[in-house]
């Protein structure tokens, strides 16, 4: 019996051991228990892992074609060795060289893909989300679940929806968490969801402010510590309608595209990012570009009418006129149309991060985005080409990047001086914010401070300070002061009202609340009903 418990307890420690992260080197980075419960190096007390989600297995099929080549290589050889049979020597040569082919490239496939699949793994536990990845060189990312805002999900591409994989995004409080090509992306968005929800409600509200008992010293440091309002940049979503789906998918524009088709774009944003302001191209190029097509619709129609009435076209060509001439104006109607809907999606995003220039062609056949964030803007230029334009308040914004980064020009937008000085504001709102929090947080840690300090100093003078002997009897306020380890001396008598009687207490130094060494005298004046002397009544 004392054997089993020993192995127990050696084994226990090993899992402990290993549990731990001092294990040294191991060819695992998760195992699981003899309870069947995953465990990992560095795991902490209490901590238990709720999923292991790695990249899905379909990001191994296109690495692994060189090994399938090479096994259907071999297959072939040995069925020609059965089929056609002739130098045995030859034969044998090509299948050895044929099998040393497959071994090299599965060996290469192995250290080269499988083992960074394998060891790429997201940890979910009840605390945190662990991104472990590398055998050799191992890294590993960690990110509490409490700072989770969100989780949004999302299907790149159609062969994600078809075998099942997707993109988990999640929103952090001042950063973001993309968990990619993850499968069965909404079972791993409810799990990690549930868990956040679990951790929230056991977390802890925030201690209150300790606030002194003297209203006048709690009024002052409600006032002093109160902040400035943040400044808020106005949200161009707010009027709009949410999008289906909103709250489980990523967090984009909510202006969609195709008119009545509804077509989301494609745009994610990061945490905390917002539309400050869509910005379309002026509606002088909408009546521009309509203009040619226009004008030949309406000499188009005419000539289609015309020609009949005057017996131009007659007989058997008629039919085939009108066929023509309507094809003709359905072209140009789609032509028009066409130009009206690649208009209506040539949409500038201002957020509070970045500028993203969006410019989708034929509704949804093809879209293209130039962004960048105002971090990296160098200068804001206006131009205005023509005097026509100058008249209509018309002209480009150039948005110059440094470097590699891609400038952004904001083509033919009504009042561009304006939109000029609004990216500025929104350029330098970010340190505006962040000063005015910053204030705001410095005032709320003074309070704290602060009201700490107060309260401390008023326990401190109830416990150790002189006591509020006044109108009490003098054996009470003598018992009261031993109480506290301090003696009374009477010092003289003052008369007093007719309400109180006389013996008690009715001046006292040093006043009540006042820091005393324990021994040390407080003298009090006690009441009399004999009339003071009258050199007291003299006023100087």
């Amino acid at each position: 019996m004392a054997e089993k418990n020993t192995q127990k307890a050696t084994s226990a420690s090993k899992d402990n051991i290993w549990e731990s992260g001092r294990k040294r080197f191991g060819i695992r980075n998760l195992r699981r228990n003899r309870n069947s419960k995953w465990s990992f190096a560095g795991q902490q007390p209490g901590e238990e892992v709720r999923l292991v989600v790695r990249r899905h297995w379909w990001f191994l099929m296109r690495p692994a074609l060189p090994v399938f080549g090479a096994f259907l290589l071999l297959i072939l050889a040995l069925w020609g060795v059965t089929v056609l049979p002739g130098n045995v020597a030859l034969w044998g040569s090509i299948i050895a060289i044929l099998f040393l082919f497959l071994l090299g490239v599965a060996v290469w496939f192995a250290y080269r893909y499988l083992v960074s699949w394998w060891y790429e793994t997201y940890i979910i536990t009840n605390k945190r989300i662990i991104n472990a990845r590398g055998l050799l060189q191992p890294t590993r990312q960690q990110t509490p679940l409490d700072s989770v805002e969100q989780v949004g999900l999302g299907m790149d591409s159609m062969l994600g929806l078809l075998l099942g994989f997707g993109t988990i995004h999640l929103y952090l409080t001042g950063g973001d968490l993309v968990l990619r090509e993850v499968p069965n992306p909404k079972k791993v968005r409810d799990a990690i969801q549930g868990i956040t929800d679990e951790v929230k409600a056991k977390k802890k509200p925030e201690a209150p402010v300790p606030l002194p008992e003297d209203p006048d010293i709690a009024q002052a440091l409600k006032e002093l510590a109160q902040g400035k309002p943040v400044p808020q940049l106005q949200n161009a979503d707010a009027d709009l309608p949410p999008l289906k789906g909103e709250n489980e998918r990523f967090h984009g524009p909510r202006r969609t595209f195709g008119g009545i088709l509804r077509i989301p774009t494609d745009v994610r944003y990061t945490s905390g990012e917002y539309t400050v302001k869509y910005v379309q191209r002026s509606r002088y190029v909408l009546w521009r570009n309509e203009s040619a097509p226009t004008a030949a619709l309406m000499v188009v129609v005419p000539v289609t009418l015309l020609m009949p009435s005057f017996n131009l076209v007659t007989g058997p060509f008629l039919g085939y006129w009108l066929l023509f001439m309507g094809l003709i104006v359905l072209g140009l109607l789609i032509t028009m149309g066409l130009i009206y809907m690649n208009y209506v999606d040539d949409v500038y995003i201002l957020t509070n991060k970045r500028i993203i220039d969006i410019n989708r062609h034929f509704v949804f056949f093809f879209e293209q985005r130039i962004e960048t964030e105002y971090k990296n803007i160098r200068d804001i230029k206006v131009m205005v080409p023509n005097v026509l334009e100058r008249f209509l308040d018309i002209g480009n914004v150039y948005v110059q990047t440094p470097g590699e980064n891609p400038d952004i020009i904001l083509q033919s937008v009504d009042h561009p001086f304006v939109l000029q000085d609004e990216i500025s504001a929104i350029r330098g709102f970010k340190e505006k914010t962040d000063k005015v929090k910053k204030e705001n947080a410095e005032k709320k840690s003074m309070e704290v401070w602060f009201g700490t300090l107060f309260k401390r100093l008023e326990d401190t003078t109830r416990s150790r300070g002189a006591p509020d002997l006044r109108f009490k009897d003098l054996l009470i306020a003598m018992e009261y002061a031993h109480e506290c380890g301090l003696e009374v001396s009477v010092w003289g008598e003052s008369a007093a009202s007719p309400e109180i009687p006389p013996g008690c207490v009715l001046h006292q130094s040093p006043p009540p609340g006042t820091l005393m060494e324990p021994g040390s005298m407080i003298e009090v004046v006690l009441s009399t009903n004999q009339p003071a002397p009258v050199i007291n009544q003299i006023q100087y």
